[in-house]
């Protein structure tokens, strides 16, 4: 198969801090196989408007280019999917099922638009800049876990389940998630793996839990059963209470790599960029498997992290 893309740019929205609607941002535009953004004079109009990522994409006017030879701003990379979610994508596109789909099959505009709206972190992707249209399905776990089952087989899947399935997987990672909602809170549910050499997400699971009782700050999780399988269900750190998203970076991010050269970062490199731009003390960050997330100013204040991004760094996933 050969690459290929539907577009050559796309709106960014955004939530502020606190906020449960989003607004425009800027834009990304393809030159050549680079990405830049620019943000809109509407956006730096605001007296509220905060920069996506201050050290790639400082809020001011003017097409800013990616840095450090990437091809995409990684803080926009951030809030694509991941190989699983990819891997979605391209089997509902392009009927590519199983092992056989290759994420670099397509670019980062059409994964970021034809992905959920539902995404880690507080930026979406639309084709318009006036009007804001979420991409949203949903299923039940069962039918979730079935349909990503089937996915992982090679199986055809059912249209409705495939939609709700590819909507759902707008979150990072290379393992099979989806994504739900108990009681108006926003749940990420990590499902088995036929291919697991040895029960991973109830190791996660318990993980969590030694966190949890030598005093460290981590998202809510409980371990349930679906199809007779162990999910981790986690809620998600990126979401409030009351409808509103944070912004979120990843460790890569953090760290200006590319996910080529990931595999040789390690967490005392992340530990220093940390410590050179934290305002807060790093314990009063919560620990995730998911991302690392960050305050909607230009610096880091929390510590959620991890070094993966596309499987290519060594964390749990």
């Amino acid at each position: 198969m050969t690459s290929t893309s539907r577009r050559d740019g796309a709106f960014v929205w955004v939530w502020l801090p606190g906020s449960t609607e989003p607004v425009v941002s800027g834009r990304i535009r393809r030159v050549g196989s680079r990405y830049d953004f620019a943000y809109g004079r509407s956006y730096l109009g605001r007296a509220e408007a905060i920069s996506l990522y201050g050290p790639e994409l400082p809020l001011r006017e003017g097409w800013i280019e990616p840095r450090d030879g990437l091809d995409i701003a990684s803080s926009l990379r951030d809030a694509g999917p991941d190989s699983w979610g990819q891997r979605v994508i391209l089997d509902r596109m392009f009927g590519v099922l199983g092992p056989e789909a290759d994420p670099g099959d397509t670019d980062h505009l059409t994964y970021f638009m034809e992905s959920g709206s539902n995404r880690i972190g507080a930026l979406d992707f639309q084709s318009s800049a006036e009007h804001y249209i979420p991409r949203a399905d949903t299923a039940s776990l069962d039918e979730l876990h079935t349909a990503a089952d089937g996915l992982q087989a090679g199986h055809a899947i059912n249209p409705v389940l495939a939609d709700a399935l590819v909507h759902g997987t707008s979150v990072g990672g290379a393992r099979p998630k989806v994504l739900l909602e108990e009681g108006g809170v926003q749940i990420i549910a990590k499902l088995s793996s036929s291919s697991d050499p040895y029960p991973v997400v109830k190791a996660e699971a318990l993980g969590f839990e030694f966190a949890r009782r030598v005093g460290i700050n981590t998202p809510k999780s409980r371990l349930t059963t679906s199809l007779g399988r162990d999910v981790l269900l986690i809620e998600r750190f990126d979401r409030t209470a009351h409808g509103a998203r944070r912004s979120m970076v990843s460790g890569l991010t953090m760290l200006g790599l590319h996910e080529m050269v990931g595999r040789y970062a390690t967490y005392p490199d992340l530990l220093d960029v940390l410590a050179g731009t934290a305002s807060t003390p790093m314990w009063a960050g919560a620990c995730s498997s998911a991302s690392c997330s960050t305050s909607p100013s230009e610096t880091p204040t929390t510590t959620r992290v991890t070094m993966r991004r596309s499987g290519t760094a060594p964390t749990c996933n």
